[in-house]
């Protein structure tokens, strides 16, 4: 398949300006522990960045959805198709940019979408993936399948607050000031040099809130 046919199969991929590599959003509103979360106030949820700015707009909802849709289906091609993708993509890219993102917006669906990203994880060693996740079941139950190139990321639900650490994964917390506070904002919110988040030496990434 040509790159065009793949990202046309996986619904494109997104592009965030912030990071240095491509990422795959799915809408917000699909989340299943943050819908919840959105409702309670002090969440880290109940003010989610993923339904302001860029992504109010039709052409993002429309490609996140698309993207949503997709993942209801046949899985296996999906990773398969993803991992054909991904290796086009990154085929010029280099050290600390071969870097990754699940789900700029959105969240693991089911425990078959997080096998798949585990596969295509191990068939695509030479790139580091990051997923953020507050899917906490999920994550208690699977995290050990998570290949050394995978950095599953646990985020605290609170402001403020961090949560008990999930064996196998690392945190992520909001407005703690303790870790490592991530240093974007001091630089027009882009990541720059850091890879603090794809890094599973880094115990605690605590963000600003947005």
């Amino acid at each position: 398949m040509t790159i065009k046919a793949l990202e046309q199969a996986i619904g494109g991929l997104s592009n965030p300006s912030k990071m240095p590599g491509w990422s795959y959003g799915i809408p917000a509103s699909a989340c299943k522990i943050g819908a919840i979360l959105r409702k309670i106030k002090r969440s880290v949820c109940s003010k989610c960045y993923a339904f302001k700015g860029m992504y109010v707009f039709p052409v993002v909802k429309e490609a996140q959805a698309r993207r949503l849709a997709i993942l209801t289906g046949d899985l296996e091609t999906w990773q398969g198709d993803m991992i054909q993708l991904l290796s086009f993509k990154y085929r010029k890219k280099t050290g600390d940019d071969r870097v990754f993102r699940w789900h700029d917006a959105g969240d693991i669906q089911s425990e078959d979408h997080f096998q798949a990203i585990v596969n295509i994880a191990l068939a695509l060693p030479d790139i580091q993936f990051w997923i953020p996740t507050k899917e906490y079941d999920l994550i208690r139950q699977h995290a050990h399948k998570a290949p050394a190139n995978l950095v599953v990321r646990v985020s605290a639900p609170m402001l403020g607050d961090t949560l008990p650490m999930i064996p196998g994964t690392v945190g992520s917390t909001v407005g703690t000031g303790k870790g490592f506070v991530c240093g974007a904002y001091t630089r027009e919110g882009k990541c720059g040099p850091c890879r603090a988040c794809w890094d599973k030496s880094v115990e605690w990434v605590d963000y600003p809130q947005h």
